[in-house]
């Protein structure tokens, strides 16, 4: 056969394939009604396999409770109106209809919050010469979901796409699932958000207004958050806030900073918690578990600071200054623990009791035992010539010397007093800034140990498998 006349055999061929299938789906849309269902018996039901492929989770938003998804809907039915042999038409066994031009079932989410002709796509549908229709189309949908925030960032959710005829019960259209799970073979994996399984069951419900039942298919995307992010830039800021915190105590209390280091993380643990918090749908159900970490957080830093400014006030207590009492020794003293005489002991002095001190006012007092005491260490006839000037002294009057002597012995009295006085306030200030600091010992300890408590407890509650 000549090149040319190959050529114009096969160019005909097409036309006439062309040809049939135009004048087919002519033929098959002439008289043709979109709003009867498409049986020839009006008492059976057009039976629909319906399938979801799930291609992307768009987002989960938990302020606004909603589940945004790409999905791509697969129906399949048979269409008792739409056949034809196949021979009489040039062996054309498929044709491709735009879908609003047939009959198509108006199965769409039943947890929607999108207006009803967002949940479709026009799209070609593909008939068979024996009747049965495939449809297929693309479509976002944004369905309700009810998350329990209570373990957040460790909980896992589970959000449902339930599908089922807006118009007709199931003896009108009935609904299949065309498998016991959704298709995940085409997902594209979310960056926030783990899809643990995406199953479906089918179930019929008899409402109060109708006596017919209404069949549906639920799909269940269960899924799990990813905690990396919130490890990172949630619970390790506020871990490391609190141990900031925590050795401000070893700042001592003459610091100005000491007080105000303390202050400012807990207005930063405030401001985060605000931050977590404006994510977080407002419900009295549940405290979700970062704001209860956040929380204790909070208190405990509180605590912190509040037992600081007692030791500040210990390390400055200046007025009526008093020994320590022995309760306060008690709780901060580890038993044996002796701080007080390693600190303070080598300053204390012995101060000399009131009986010697009278004791040595009388020996001052009595003028022939001073004389007999002086002239006994010096030598009587130095003390009559005046060493500067070489003349002779003028002894003093007898009834003068008792009563200057008197006075030498108050003033020395008065001198020791108050150096006893000075001697025994400042071994008091001692020993309140000894209890200053061990104060901030024990409070550290304390407080490492209460918040190692409360962490360990809070994440130890959680659900086997959260906690990843």
């Amino acid at each position: 056969m000549e090149p040319r006349a190959f050529c114009l055999l096969v160019l005909a061929t097409s036309v006439q394939g062309f040809s049939s299938e135009a004048n087919l789906t002519t033929y098959l849309m002439t008289d043709y009604d979109v709003e009867p269902r498409p049986v020839l018996d009006h008492n059976h039901a057009v039976n629909v396999t319906f399938d979801v492929a799930l291609a992307k989770i768009v987002s989960v938003d938990a302020l606004t409770q909603t589940f945004d998804t790409n999905l791509w809907i697969r129906m399949y039915w048979t269409d008792e109106v739409l056949r034809w042999n196949s021979s009489e038409w040039g062996d054309t066994n498929v044709v491709r209809i735009r879908s609003e031009r047939i009959w198509r079932p108006d199965i769409l989410p039943y947890n929607s919050i999108l207006p009803y002709a967002k949940n479709f796509e026009d799209s070609f549908a593909t008939i068979y010469s024996d009747g049965s229709v495939s449809w297929l189309y693309p479509v976002t949908t944004r369905t309700t979901c009810s998350l329990d925030v209570t373990y957040f960032p460790y909980d896992e959710q589970t959000c449902t796409l339930q599908f089922g005829s807006w118009s007709f019960d199931g003896l009108k259209v009935d609904i299949f699932n065309k498998s016991a799970t959704g298709d995940i073979s085409s997902y594209k994996r979310n960056e926030e958000w783990d899809l643990v399984s995406f199953e479906v069951t089918r179930s019929v419900y008899v409402y109060d207004c109708c006596p017919e039942p209404y069949p549906s298919l639920t799909y269940r995307a269960n899924l799990r958050r990813k905690t990396l992010f919130y490890n990172i830039n949630v619970i390790a800021p506020c871990i490391l806030m609190l141990f900031v915190s925590l050795f401000g105590t070893w700042v001592p209390a003459g610091c100005g900073e000491k007080l105000s280091l303390g202050v400012n993380m807990l207005l930063a643990l405030v401001f985060f918690i605000q931050a977590v918090n404006a994510g977080l749908p407002i419900t009295s159900r549940s405290i979700p578990y970062a704001s209860q970490f956040f929380g204790a957080t909070i208190l405990i830093v509180a605590i912190s600071v509040s037992f600081s400014s007692f030791g500040i006030m210990f390390h400055f207590h200046e007025v009526n200054l008093k020994k320590p009492p022995p309760w306060l020794k008690t709780l901060l003293f580890l038993p044996g623990y002796r701080i007080w005489e390693r600190r303070c002991g080598k300053k204390n002095r012995v101060i000399p009791s009131p009986d010697s001190s009278d004791q040595l006012s009388m020996d001052l007092s009595d003028g022939e035992s001073t004389d007999r005491t002086v002239s006994s260490c010096s030598n009587p006839e130095d003390e009559k010539v005046d060493i500067e000037t070489g003349e002779e002294k003028q002894p003093l009057p007898e009834e003068n010397n008792g009563s200057f002597l008197a006075n030498i012995a108050m003033n020395l009295q008065a001198i020791k007093t108050t150096a006893d006085d000075n001697e025994e306030q400042e071994s008091l200030r001692d020993q309140w800034r000894a209890l200053a600091l061990q104060l901030d010992k024990v409070l550290m300890v304390v407080i490492f140990v209460v918040y190692g408590v409360v962490t360990v407890s809070m994440f130890t509650t959680l659900p086997n498998g959260l906690l990843r």
